[in-house]
């Protein structure tokens, strides 16, 4: 029984992250780098100097006292705006990234001799059945990568 319980929860924090993620991707799309900062800054954790120079801003997103995104949105001169979501703590490793021009893609990325959150790989399993996340081995074969 514990772990349909679990399986729910996490099914329910992937629904929960597919609409913020779709914000994002909506902010990326239609605000300027000082309208994204505006929208998604957590209070008090403005960019400094530096990362305004670079347009770039860092944020997170908790899910639960057990789970939050780390975020790190760009938008680079002459390119595309992106944001990658780090996860932590339940969802450790799970890397999402957002590009309008090229998608969103979710996987598992860890440094060596990192391990995963316990709910991570469910996490990315539940992203992947939602419409619009892709995988990256997906993107590699359709690149004929792997």
């Amino acid at each position: 029984m514990f772990g349909w319980g679990r399986k729910r929860a996490v099914e329910k924090r992937a629904k929960l992250l597919a609409r913020m993620v779709t914000l994002i991707t909506h902010g990326l799309k239609s605000k300027t780098y000082e309208q994204f900062v505006a929208s998604f800054s957590n209070p008090g954790e403005e960019p400094d100097a530096f990362d305004r120079s670079n347009h770039e801003l860092h944020f997170q997103m908790r899910i639960s006292p057990t789970c939050w995104y780390d975020a790190t949105a760009s938008y680079p001169l002459r390119e595309s705006p992106w944001v990658s979501l780090h996860g932590g703590g339940d969802d450790f490793g799970v890397l999402i990234t957002v590009a309008p021009s090229a998608g969103i893609t979710v996987g598992l990325h860890l440094a060596s001799g990192q391990r995963a959150g316990r709910d991570a790989r469910a996490a990315i399993h539940s992203l992947h059945t939602i419409p619009g996340f892709r995988s990256f081995a997906a993107i590699e074969r359709e690149l004929g990568i792997r």
